[in-house]
């Protein structure tokens, strides 16, 4: 720091060259961030996965499952049952869940939660989970494993998960009279898919929906009993509206286990599949730890089940070419998967309470997912064979004598057998960082070359001014001869010279309080768009009786345009001039700043996102620079940057993509049909992203609204402001 504040190291040599290069340098730190991410699927530059935790023993146990009778039993009672009385009303059979689970001698408990939807006009959803504890005979139910299946019923868009029910109560069946059983099994059952999992996570970990647990929960310093502290009395007299944070009600549990310490969520539809797809993405990019994910690859090979993950299949072999496009394929849909922060399964809501889990997601060779090359030679699971991996697999937990804490839990997988640990693929996300920051060094060396030579013409003005004090003076004698005193005099001269001091000073204190008011205005509109779809859904419902659908898109989009309108004038409210060229350089550099350290801070826990965001924004950080008057091909550069800054701001940005996602599903369908699907999957995804983020705390909606928004704004006010060259 000694360094960039001496007045004398525009001389030193670094400096001089950072002025000349640091163009070619931030598009190589791009360049080389996107090949280091490609390398990384290659086999010399990943590892192979291994086993931390010595305690889990897989596979060293024998196989004794047998229910496969019992299964076949209770797949073919349930579909029945749904066929005869839920077929019309898509329910979830609870008393026909809770006898079959009371029969087999567990602790039956349902559980009661309710939705007020966050969006709607009252709407208020109900529904209904089921579970069963098989307690441990070894213990006093300290510590718990849990197999969950969600519930789908036959008109569901989804795959059923018939057989996985009945997998989960065959299993229950056989796992009754063993006595090994070091931790509790709960066998859960949940409605409305994720929301009835998060509803139950949250009633057994007893966070409570009451108005008051904001204020009391903030520690001991905010203590209830403290009148002067309690901030419920402030805020109570203040009409909010509805409590949308607290929008799910968890109701409470009758019955629980212990500290639960791993999670296995099942979704088979039939028993009769080709492969087994292992889902582990979790909410806001949570993995669970590397070591249960080795587990289940590891023993669905032992129990005799071909298993893959994205695009790696265990039953191909490739050349060591095809293996590298393979990985580069694997890793890419995983960061697109993590991406969006959105669990791809139940497991993921469990990795928030510190609890490993993942997904079985059963598949046969005309699955909708895709049809992998050579399944149809693959020979097809039944029961018995996915008993003896689930089997295997909680076993495998049963051993473990505390929680997985020696693995990973950052890394990216480019096969079932191979991953990148997180030492590995933050150097890419760091060179893309590295690259704004490089810009505004240089945007720093510059102002500091640009204030060498303010002082020279400060020099030449200070010449000018002598000479005008010269015509003063003048004027000064002819008072002087009139006032009957030299004292007077002085005394002129003085305040004149004092009132020109002062009006430099406060220029320069308002400049400074001006740059910070327009950057705190610019994020306190990013905070109000962040919480301006509840008033949008509920003006468009009571005026214009729209759905909430339509109404929040629209909404935003007329935000986005007068955003765009408005924003280029902000600069100015405070200003009795424009803003200078060395103004708007330090607002630019904050920028900079600013973005390079939330991709940073992002990335460290869900690197997807931190890759993605500054993938995408890095080269317009670095084309944005100050505006001077210029014509000719100045101007024609000055519009292709204004228009690239539009195309990226966010809702801009996120149609664009649906739209351009649409030609690739329908390219049959003509120009103006795919706008419309690209709309509705546009907006869609904008109401599917807020949703989630009022109930589960998905950050993407969030991180569009409150740090990407403003820092475009800020683009694009650097980019319409011309400003002077002083």
């Amino acid at each position: 720091m000694g360094l960039l504040s001496d007045p004398e190291y525009g001389s030193v040599k670094w400096v001089r060259i950072l002025k000349k290069v640091n163009g070619p340098l931030c598009f190589l730190c791009y360049i080389a961030a996107i090949i280091w991410f490609f390398m990384l699927a290659n086999k010399d530059f990943n590892n192979e996965t291994y086993f931390s935790e010595n305690a889990l023993l897989p596979g060293l146990v024998t196989k004794e499952f047998n229910a496969e009778s019992s299964a076949n039993r209770f797949y073919s009672e349930f579909l029945q049952e749904l066929e005869d009385k839920y077929e019309e009303t898509d329910a979830m059979p609870v008393p026909w869940l809770v006898a079959k689970m009371s029969q087999l001698h567990l602790e039956v408990y349902t559980h009661n939660f309710t939705l007020k939807y966050p969006m709607g006009e009252g709407q208020v959803y109900q529904g209904t989970n089921v579970y069963g504890i098989l307690r441990a005979p070894r213990t006093a139910s300290l510590e718990a494993l849990v197999v969950s299946a969600p519930f789908r019923a036959i008109s569901s868009h989804h795959k059923g998960t018939a057989a996985s029910v009945a997998l989960m109560l065959a299993f229950a069946q056989f796992a009754r009279p063993q006595k090994y059983w070091a931790k509790d099994i709960i066998f859960l059952i949940t409605e409305y898919e994720q929301l009835g999992m998060q509803a139950w996570l949250e009633a057994y970990h007893g966070l409570k929906n009451e108005p008051g647990t904001f204020y009391t929960s903030l520690g001991s310093f905010w203590k209830p009993g403290t009148p002067s502290l309690d901030l419920g009395k402030l805020t109570s007299k203040i009409e909010w509206g509805e409590d949308n944070t607290r929008c799910l009600d968890p109701g409470k549990l009758q019955g629980r286990s212990g500290s639960i310490q791993a999670a296995i969520n099942l979704e088979f539809e039939t028993p009769k599949i080709k492969y087994i797809e292992v889902k582990i993405e979790g909410l806001n990019g949570q993995l669970p730890n590397l070591d249960l994910v080795n587990l289940v690859h590891k023993l669905c090979v032992k129990s005799g089940i071909h298993h893959s993950y994205k695009n790696s299949y265990s039953w191909i072999r490739r050349n060591k070419m095809d293996e590298w496009v393979n990985g580069i394929w694997t890793m890419l849909g995983m960061v697109n998967t993590l991406f969006p922060g959105v669990p791809n399964g139940n497991h993921g809501l469990f990795h928030r309470f510190g609890i490993e889990a993942v997904t079985l997601e059963g598949r046969d060779a005309d699955d909708p997912a895709g049809i992998p090359p050579k399944v149809n030679s693959l020979p097809s699971a039944n029961f018995y064979r996915l008993g003896i991996a689930l089997e295997s697999i909680l076993r495998s937990l049963n051993n473990l004598l505390e929680r997985f804490h020696q693995s990973y839990f950052f890394y990216l997988l480019a096969a079932t057998n191979r991953f990148v640990s997180i030492g590995q693929y933050m150097p890419c996300l760091c060179l893309l960082c590295g690259a704004m920051l490089i810009r505004a060094l240089s945007l720093w060396v510059s102002i500091q070359q640009e204030d060498e030579e303010a002082d020279k013409q400060t020099k030449e003005q200070t010449s000018k001014d002598k000479s005008i004090d010269k015509g003063e003076d003048e004027k000064l004698e002819k008072k002087k001869s009139e006032k009957t005193s030299d004292d007077e005099s002085e005394d002129l001269v003085t305040e004149e010279r004092e009132i020109k001091t002062r009006k430099k000073e406060t220029d320069d204190s308002l400049s400074i309080v001006n740059m910070g008011a327009n950057y705190l205005l610019v994020h306190l509109l990013g905070y109000i768009v962040m919480n301006s779809p509840v008033i949008f859904s509920q003006l468009g419902a009571k005026y214009y009786d729209q759905p909430s659908e339509l109404s929040v898109y629209c909404g935003l989009i007329a935000a986005s345009v007068v955003l765009v309108i408005v924003a280029p004038y902000l600069p100015r409210l405070l200003r009795t001039r424009p803003m200078t060229h060395e103004e708007m350089s330090l607002v630019n550099i904050l920028v900079l700043i600013e973005l390079a350290t939330v991709c940073l801070a992002i990335g460290m826990h869900n690197f997807s996102l931190g890759f993605i965001l500054a993938t995408v924004y890095t080269p317009l950080a670095l084309v944005v620079s100050v505006v001077e008057d210029g014509g000719g091909k100045r101007s024609v550069l000055l519009q292709l940057k204004r228009f690239y800054c539009l195309l990226l701001q966010p809702l801009c940005l996120l149609s664009l993509c649906m739209m351009a996602y649409s030609t690739v599903l329908y390219p049959e369908e003509g120009l103006w049909k795919m706008v419309g699907r690209g709309k509705d999957a546009a907006m869609q995804a904008v109401m599917f992203s807020i949703v989630d983020s009022l109930i589960y705390g998905n950050w993407l909606y969030n991180v569009a609204t409150s740090i990407l928004l403003p820092t475009w704004i800020i683009f694009w006010q650097i980019l319409c402001n011309k400003v002077e060259t002083a």
